[in-house]
């Protein structure tokens, strides 16, 4: 299993959350050999006014985090998979081989932080619905995410993402008549086909490959509409949407100041 942490935002209970998890356990998820899910809920001292976690609060809780990781996960066999923040209160969520020394665990972790409010409890859960069912993104917010940190990479390379330049986008389908399909669409959008093939792959279910490309900007909003629009209409056609690429592009001010 991998480790792959990444946060997104989601609205639980009419609220603004935030939900920071390993995507890494995806691919593994249920583990047969953790099928008890182990919870610790921390009311925050100090939230802002929206109910999140503030600046200043925020290393006390990376503490907290790291206590409780430390003295849960060899105790219980368990795993950090990811926590909940919003509501005035941030919950902590473990899959462990058993949960019997879970409340020694967690006064142990939280002797040093006496004044924080806490509770915990475990579940029976070999299914892991807590991890698949709530704390996994949906296909649009994983979308969302694999969009923002392509745009932290071009920002790392001097991109200004209001500049329009070419953006690459890959499509794949499970056959010739629905990626011809979706090639009509995109046409008829401005895309420009840049490639099209068969991959020979046994066992492949999207074998028919579609490469487009347009000349857009690429700041969040804008990536967000085109790329999850390309989502839909692959889906459309019993297909899938495979992600984009650009390259790092200055803006006009920064681009005069290399040439000069």
């Amino acid at each position: 299993m991998s480790d792959d942490w990444d946060f997104y935002f989601a609205r639980i209970d009419d609220a603004v959350s935030s939900i920071y998890l390993n995507l890494g356990l995806r691919a593994d998820a249920p583990v047969e050999k953790q099928p008890w899910l182990l919870w610790v809920f921390v009311e925050m001292q100090s939230p802002r006014e929206d109910g999140m976690s503030s600046k200043e609060e925020a290393p006390v809780l990376h503490g907290i985090e790291e206590a409780l990781t430390a003295a849960i996960n060899p105790l219980c066999g368990a795993q950090f998979v990811g926590r909940i923040t919003g509501q005035r209160r941030r919950e902590f969520y473990f899959y462990g081989s058993e949960p019997g020394e879970l409340d020694a665990a967690v006064a142990q972790a939280m002797k040093a932080y006496d004044s924080y409010g806490f509770e915990c409890s475990s579940a029976f859960q070999p299914d892991w619905d807590q991890y698949l069912k709530l704390l996994y993104p949906s296909d649009t917010n994983l979308q969302r995410m694999f969009n923002r940190r392509i745009l932290d990479a071009l920002a790392a390379h001097g991109d200004d993402h209001e500049t329009e330049r070419r953006v690459d986008h890959w499509l794949y389908f499970p056959s010739e008549e629905a990626r011809a399909a979706a090639r009509e669409t995109l046409l008829a959008i401005e895309f420009t086909v840049v490639d099209e093939h068969l991959h020979d792959e046994p066992g492949d279910e999207m074998p028919h490959t579609l490469v487009v490309s347009r000349v857009d900007s690429v700041d969040m909003r804008t990536i967000n509409g085109i790329t999850l629009e390309l989502a839909r209409l692959a889906a459309e056609h019993g297909g899938r949407y495979d992600g984009w690429e650009s390259q790092a592009t200055p803006g006009k001010s920064a681009a005069e100041q290399t040439t000069h």
